[in-house]
Protein backbone atom coordinates (compact mmCIF):
# COMPACT_ATOMS: atom_id res chain seq x y z
CA UNK A 1 0.00 0.00 0.00
CA UNK A 2 1.47 3.20 -0.80
CA UNK A 3 2.15 6.14 1.91
CA UNK A 4 0.57 8.98 1.83
CA UNK A 5 -1.80 10.74 -1.48
CA UNK A 6 -0.52 12.17 -4.63
CA UNK A 7 2.24 13.58 -5.77
CA UNK A 8 1.15 17.25 -7.73
CA UNK A 9 2.79 20.14 -9.19
CA UNK A 10 1.16 22.82 -10.57
CA UNK A 11 3.89 23.44 -13.10
CA UNK A 12 4.11 20.94 -15.66
CA UNK A 13 2.86 17.45 -16.44
CA UNK A 14 3.04 14.86 -19.48
CA UNK A 15 0.83 11.97 -20.97
CA UNK A 16 1.42 10.06 -23.89
CA UNK A 17 -0.29 12.10 -26.11
CA UNK A 18 0.02 15.38 -24.20
CA UNK A 19 2.53 18.19 -22.09
CA UNK A 20 0.92 20.74 -20.38
CA UNK A 21 2.60 23.48 -18.31
CA UNK A 22 1.00 25.26 -15.89
CA UNK A 23 -2.79 25.18 -17.51
CA UNK A 24 -1.60 25.35 -21.54
CA UNK A 25 -0.99 22.54 -23.70
CA UNK A 26 2.56 23.08 -24.70
CA UNK A 27 1.91 22.17 -28.51
CA UNK A 28 -1.08 23.66 -29.33
CA UNK A 29 -0.97 26.77 -26.51
CA UNK A 30 2.61 27.81 -26.20
CA UNK A 31 5.00 26.45 -29.03
CA UNK A 32 5.79 29.17 -31.46
CA UNK A 33 3.20 31.43 -29.49
CA UNK A 34 5.42 32.17 -26.39
CA UNK A 35 9.03 33.48 -25.96
CA UNK A 36 11.62 31.74 -23.82
CA UNK A 37 11.16 34.83 -21.41
CA UNK A 38 7.21 34.52 -21.13
CA UNK A 39 7.93 30.60 -20.91
CA UNK A 40 9.86 31.81 -17.75
CA UNK A 41 7.11 33.83 -16.26
CA UNK A 42 4.53 31.28 -16.59
CA UNK A 43 6.57 28.95 -15.00
CA UNK A 44 7.24 30.74 -11.93
CA UNK A 45 4.09 32.77 -11.73
CA UNK A 46 1.48 29.85 -13.19
CA UNK A 47 0.33 32.58 -15.52
CA UNK A 48 1.40 34.31 -18.65
CA UNK A 49 2.27 37.68 -18.57
CA UNK A 50 1.16 40.65 -19.81
CA UNK A 51 3.42 42.40 -22.93
CA UNK A 52 5.29 45.01 -20.43
CA UNK A 53 5.62 42.46 -18.17
CA UNK A 54 7.48 40.42 -20.71
CA UNK A 55 9.60 43.49 -21.36
CA UNK A 56 10.73 44.29 -18.53
CA UNK A 57 11.20 40.97 -17.55
CA UNK A 58 13.44 40.19 -20.92
CA UNK A 59 15.15 43.45 -20.25
CA UNK A 60 16.32 42.24 -16.79
CA UNK A 61 17.65 39.05 -17.95
CA UNK A 62 19.48 40.68 -21.22
CA UNK A 63 20.78 43.01 -18.23
CA UNK A 64 22.40 40.33 -16.12
CA UNK A 65 23.61 37.68 -18.37
CA UNK A 66 27.26 39.14 -19.60
CA UNK A 67 29.94 41.27 -17.58
CA UNK A 68 33.00 39.99 -18.61
CA UNK A 69 35.11 38.05 -17.06
CA UNK A 70 33.55 37.35 -13.84
CA UNK A 71 34.23 35.18 -11.38
CA UNK A 72 31.56 32.37 -12.31
CA UNK A 73 33.16 33.24 -16.23
CA UNK A 74 36.76 32.09 -14.40
CA UNK A 75 35.40 28.65 -12.87
CA UNK A 76 33.64 27.92 -15.83
CA UNK A 77 36.87 28.69 -17.96
CA UNK A 78 38.82 27.02 -15.56
CA UNK A 79 36.58 23.63 -15.27
CA UNK A 80 36.99 23.32 -18.93
CA UNK A 81 40.51 23.23 -18.79
CA UNK A 82 40.20 20.32 -16.50
CA UNK A 83 37.43 18.78 -17.88
CA UNK A 84 37.19 19.73 -21.55
CA UNK A 85 34.64 16.89 -22.59
CA UNK A 86 32.17 18.62 -19.88
CA UNK A 87 30.26 21.69 -20.93
CA UNK A 88 27.20 20.78 -18.50
CA UNK A 89 30.05 20.46 -15.82
CA UNK A 90 31.47 23.83 -16.80
CA UNK A 91 27.97 25.60 -16.91
CA UNK A 92 26.98 23.87 -13.05
CA UNK A 93 30.57 25.11 -11.63
CA UNK A 94 29.96 28.85 -12.94
CA UNK A 95 26.24 28.71 -11.57
CA UNK A 96 27.60 27.80 -8.39
CA UNK A 97 29.47 31.32 -8.15
CA UNK A 98 26.28 33.14 -8.61
CA UNK A 99 25.28 33.78 -4.63
CA UNK A 100 25.25 36.72 -2.46
CA UNK A 101 27.95 38.88 -3.98
CA UNK A 102 27.66 38.71 -7.89
CA UNK A 103 24.30 38.38 -9.36
CA UNK A 104 22.37 36.86 -6.66
CA UNK A 105 21.74 40.42 -4.49
CA UNK A 106 18.79 40.71 -6.63
CA UNK A 107 16.99 38.42 -4.39
CA UNK A 108 18.54 39.79 -1.35
CA UNK A 109 17.21 42.94 -2.58
CA UNK A 110 13.58 41.69 -2.82
CA UNK A 111 13.39 39.88 -0.11
CA UNK A 112 14.87 43.22 1.73
CA UNK A 113 11.77 45.32 0.13
CA UNK A 114 9.12 42.57 0.33
CA UNK A 115 9.81 41.47 3.57
CA UNK A 116 12.33 43.06 5.94
CA UNK A 117 11.29 46.85 4.87
CA UNK A 118 7.49 45.74 5.99
CA UNK A 119 8.08 45.79 9.53
CA UNK A 120 8.18 49.26 9.95
CA UNK A 121 5.19 51.72 9.63
CA UNK A 122 5.35 55.06 7.36
CA UNK A 123 6.22 56.63 4.28
CA UNK A 124 8.83 54.75 1.81
CA UNK A 125 11.09 57.72 2.81
CA UNK A 126 10.18 56.56 6.64
CA UNK A 127 11.03 53.31 5.73
CA UNK A 128 14.24 53.87 4.16
CA UNK A 129 15.53 55.54 6.82
CA UNK A 130 14.64 52.96 9.13
CA UNK A 131 15.45 50.26 7.48
CA UNK A 132 19.21 51.86 6.61
CA UNK A 133 19.91 52.67 10.37
CA UNK A 134 18.83 48.58 11.30
CA UNK A 135 21.66 47.55 8.50
CA UNK A 136 24.40 50.14 9.71
CA UNK A 137 23.81 49.56 13.41
CA UNK A 138 23.95 45.47 12.48
CA UNK A 139 27.36 46.00 10.11
CA UNK A 140 25.51 44.50 7.25
CA UNK A 141 26.16 45.88 3.61
CA UNK A 142 22.99 46.48 1.98
CA UNK A 143 21.95 44.58 -1.08
CA UNK A 144 21.96 46.53 -4.56
CA UNK A 145 24.02 49.61 -3.55
CA UNK A 146 27.82 49.69 -4.61
CA UNK A 147 29.80 48.75 -7.58
CA UNK A 148 33.30 47.93 -8.04
CA UNK A 149 33.18 49.39 -11.69
CA UNK A 150 30.37 51.42 -12.51
CA UNK A 151 29.98 55.08 -10.54
CA UNK A 152 26.14 54.84 -12.39
CA UNK A 153 25.52 51.56 -13.30
CA UNK A 154 24.01 52.31 -16.42
CA UNK A 155 21.96 49.04 -16.89
CA UNK A 156 19.92 49.94 -13.64
CA UNK A 157 19.29 53.62 -15.28
CA UNK A 158 17.81 51.77 -18.53
CA UNK A 159 15.47 48.91 -17.08
CA UNK A 160 14.37 52.43 -14.84
CA UNK A 161 13.41 54.20 -17.63
CA UNK A 162 11.94 51.19 -19.07
CA UNK A 163 9.59 50.86 -16.21
CA UNK A 164 8.73 54.10 -16.33
CA UNK A 165 8.04 54.32 -20.24
CA UNK A 166 5.92 51.13 -19.55
CA UNK A 167 3.74 52.94 -17.14
CA UNK A 168 4.44 49.32 -14.71
CA UNK A 169 3.59 50.34 -10.75
CA UNK A 170 6.75 51.45 -9.32
CA UNK A 171 6.20 51.11 -5.33
CA UNK A 172 9.25 48.76 -4.52
CA UNK A 173 11.77 50.56 -7.26
CA UNK A 174 10.46 53.91 -5.54
CA UNK A 175 11.15 52.23 -1.59
CA UNK A 176 14.49 51.22 -2.95
CA UNK A 177 15.56 54.23 -4.15
CA UNK A 178 14.46 55.67 -1.20
CA UNK A 179 16.82 52.95 0.65
CA UNK A 180 19.88 54.45 -2.01
CA UNK A 181 19.19 57.68 -1.18
CA UNK A 182 18.62 56.99 3.05
CA UNK A 183 22.27 54.98 2.31
CA UNK A 184 24.09 57.88 0.88
CA UNK A 185 23.13 60.59 3.64
CA UNK A 186 24.17 57.85 6.06
CA UNK A 187 27.97 57.31 4.38
CA UNK A 188 28.02 60.98 3.42
CA UNK A 189 29.90 59.54 0.11
CA UNK A 190 28.09 58.58 -3.12
CA UNK A 191 27.28 54.58 -3.66
CA UNK A 192 25.93 53.39 -6.88
CA UNK A 193 22.44 52.24 -7.71
CA UNK A 194 23.28 48.85 -8.93
CA UNK A 195 21.72 46.53 -11.91
CA UNK A 196 20.61 44.19 -9.11
CA UNK A 197 18.80 46.64 -7.14
CA UNK A 198 16.93 47.30 -10.44
CA UNK A 199 15.94 43.76 -10.78
CA UNK A 200 15.18 42.86 -7.15
CA UNK A 201 13.05 46.05 -7.15
CA UNK A 202 11.16 45.74 -10.60
CA UNK A 203 10.72 41.94 -10.18
CA UNK A 204 8.54 42.85 -6.91
CA UNK A 205 6.59 45.39 -8.60
CA UNK A 206 5.87 42.71 -11.31
CA UNK A 207 4.69 40.56 -8.24
CA UNK A 208 7.40 37.55 -8.52
CA UNK A 209 8.63 36.32 -4.58
CA UNK A 210 11.79 37.17 -3.79
CA UNK A 211 12.69 33.56 -3.40
CA UNK A 212 12.09 33.28 -7.18
CA UNK A 213 13.91 36.28 -8.33
CA UNK A 214 17.30 34.72 -7.89
CA UNK A 215 15.88 32.38 -10.39
CA UNK A 216 16.13 34.96 -12.88
CA UNK A 217 20.14 35.71 -12.19
CA UNK A 218 20.58 32.34 -12.49
CA UNK A 219 18.65 31.99 -16.51
CA UNK A 220 20.53 35.44 -17.18
CA UNK A 221 24.27 33.93 -16.25
CA UNK A 222 23.48 30.44 -17.45
CA UNK A 223 23.35 32.63 -21.36
CA UNK A 224 26.34 34.19 -20.50
CA UNK A 225 28.26 31.16 -19.47
CA UNK A 226 26.90 29.10 -22.96
CA UNK A 227 28.88 31.67 -24.52
CA UNK A 228 32.07 32.12 -22.57
CA UNK A 229 32.24 28.12 -22.26
CA UNK A 230 31.67 27.60 -26.49
CA UNK A 231 34.83 30.68 -26.36
CA UNK A 232 36.56 28.72 -24.67
CA UNK A 233 36.01 25.72 -26.81
CA UNK A 234 37.22 27.37 -29.57
CA UNK A 235 39.84 30.09 -28.52
CA UNK A 236 40.53 28.49 -25.16
CA UNK A 237 42.54 30.97 -22.60
CA UNK A 238 41.87 28.54 -19.26
CA UNK A 239 45.72 27.70 -19.38
CA UNK A 240 46.73 31.63 -19.97
CA UNK A 241 44.88 32.12 -16.86
CA UNK A 242 46.29 29.49 -14.95
CA UNK A 243 50.00 30.69 -15.74
CA UNK A 244 48.78 34.11 -14.64
CA UNK A 245 48.01 32.99 -10.90
CA UNK A 246 51.28 30.32 -11.37
CA UNK A 247 52.97 33.62 -11.83
CA UNK A 248 51.73 35.34 -9.23
CA UNK A 249 51.37 33.26 -6.16
CA UNK A 250 54.49 32.40 -4.05
CA UNK A 251 54.66 29.82 -1.12
CA UNK A 252 54.82 30.73 2.33
CA UNK A 253 54.79 28.12 5.37
CA UNK A 254 52.11 28.94 8.02
CA UNK A 255 52.50 30.85 11.09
Amino acid sequence: MARGGPIRTSVGGSTADTITVAGHDLVDDLLGKISATELLYLEIQGTLPRPEQTQLLNAMIVSLAEHGMMPSVIAARMTMLGAPESFQGALASGLLGVGDTFVGPSANVGRMLQEEAQEFEGSAAEKAERLVAKYYDQKKRIPGIGHPHHTIDPRAEKLLAMQRELGVADEYVTLMLNIHKAAIARRGSHLTFNATAAVGAIASDLGIEWRAIRGLGLVARSIGLVGHIYEEMRKPIGRAIWNLVEDHTEYENPV
